[in-house]
């Protein structure tokens, strides 16, 4: 071999020795953010529950607020208990299956 295919050869091989850092640097990256994702998905989960409590409690303090006013002009509160005592009796339904 010559000196010019040893210079070329040392090249190639220190070539080759960092594209394969690069790729185990990437390779980690993409494990850091599907991580990062799956925690993300998991926050959202959570968010979304949090939303779902809130907007129960907002709409159970809407209720008493009616009730407590005595100020009922179309039935509103009446038909919301309704509703809370029907989806009451499916879910006992559901229960007693």
């Amino acid at each position: 071999m010559t000196e010019e295919d040893n210079l070329l050869l040392s090249n190639l091989r220190a070539n080759t020795q960092q594209l394969f850092h690069e790729f185990n640097n990437l390779e980690n990256e993409v494990k850091s953010l599907e991580n990062k994702v799956l925690d993300l998905k998991t926050d959202i989960e959570l968010l979304e529950k949090d939303k779902l409590d809130l907007s129960r409690k907002n709409e159970q303090l809407k209720i008493a607020t009616l009730l407590l006013s005595g100020v009922d002009e179309n039935g509103e509160a009446k038909q919301k208990i309704n509703r809370l005592v029907r989806e009451i009796d499916k879910c006992i339904a559901l229960l007693n299956r």
